[in-house]
């Protein structure tokens, strides 16, 4: 069976379970964040929330609000070309890169996610006061999939990451 001709009544329990409570926000990947905010801001009106920085699997970022709703657009940039942001620049060019959404368990959204017959890339991690996990784009049909729950509710300051990249160097 493909995974896209699921029956409803198993689309509908799989919805269920993988439990998403929003999309969280998109994420552009680019060479340099501040050669296209100015579309995004000046053009699309909107508003930087603060700029970041994963040293750890090495991109930057800036996270936006968007007009007229609760999710975010972010912007990422590898830091170098040890990047792995670099090789997927290198690879796809510039792009969509990811979509996240916020669920109320990863546990369970991993495990749904292998109910549908997909292995959920890298199983689920936990970081940073998040667990998440992904499904990978060869898995999806192009698209990096992230599934997040936070788990140790906290305030981001302008210093710090406003976002919930936090992507295994693994390809992504």
């Amino acid at each position: 069976m493909q995974l896209f001709d699921r029956p409803d009544p198993e689309r509908t329990k799989m919805k269920e379970k993988i439990g998403i409570t929003r999309l969280d926000h998109v994420c552009w990947a680019v060479q340099r964040v501040d050669d296209v905010l100015p579309l995004l801001t000046e053009l699309m009106g909107m508003t930087v929330e603060g700029r970041f920085e994963n040293s750890e699997v090495g991109f930057r970022g800036v996270g936006l609000r968007v007009p007229g709703g609760t999710a975010h657009f972010e912007l990422l940039e590898p830091r170098d070309e040890n990047s792995y942001l670099h090789r997927f620049l290198q690879d796809r060019g510039p792009g969509l890169h990811h979509v996240t959404f916020e669920v109320k368990d990863a546990d369970k959204a991993a495990e749904a996610i292998k109910d549908y017959g997909i292995e959920p890339f890298g199983g689920v991690q936990r970081g940073h006061g998040w667990a998440e996990t992904y499904i990978h784009p060869k898995d999806s049909g192009g698209v990096l999939f992230q599934f997040y729950v936070e788990e140790e509710p906290h305030q981001h300051g302008p210093e710090h990451d406003h976002s919930h990249s936090h992507e295994m160097e693994d390809g992504k």
